[in-house]
């Protein structure tokens, strides 16, 4: 989670993700969220993480998402889709919309839980939250 969280510091919406290796638990990417430099708004840090590793033509269902919020219901499709072997969250999107963070509000378990999808990922959620919560508290809109 620290290596996410400095990947989101670098963006005006902190939000960021890295890819481990499930074996190695070695770092293959990481990436942030850049909506705000190209206006393209499915530019999330996971989106933009599995377009890396798409170019890369890693095997995703050997490796791990950890990002510094619940992925969103965009984001959390593109998850599912990918197969990826499991996904680590900070704060949650429930949180997010507490802090005045605008999200669909839908959690990636409900997500998870209606894909009809046969692979479906470990998910961890509130991971590190003491790293990722202040990100979004105060978060200028």
């Amino acid at each position: 989670m620290p290596v996410a969280v400095e990947w989101a510091r670098g963006a005006r919406w902190p939000f960021g993700a890295v890819l481990l290796d499930a074996g190695s638990g070695a770092l293959v990417a990481g990436a942030r969220n850049t909506t705000d430099k190209t206006g393209d708004d499915t530019e999330h840090a996971e989106l933009n993480l599995l377009r890396e590793a798409a170019e890369a033509e890693l095997h995703l269902p050997s490796h791990v998402v950890v990002t510094t919020a619940e992925p969103c219901a965009m984001c959390a499709g593109a998850l599912l889709w990918s197969g990826v072997r499991a996904v680590a969250y900070g704060t949650s999107v429930a949180k997010l919309i507490s802090f005045g963070v605008p999200q669909i509000d839908l959690s990636f378990d409900e997500v998870v839980r209606r894909s009809l999808l046969k692979r479906r990922p470990a998910v961890a959620g509130d991971v590190r939250t003491d790293l990722t919560d202040p990100l979004y508290r105060g978060l200028p809109r």
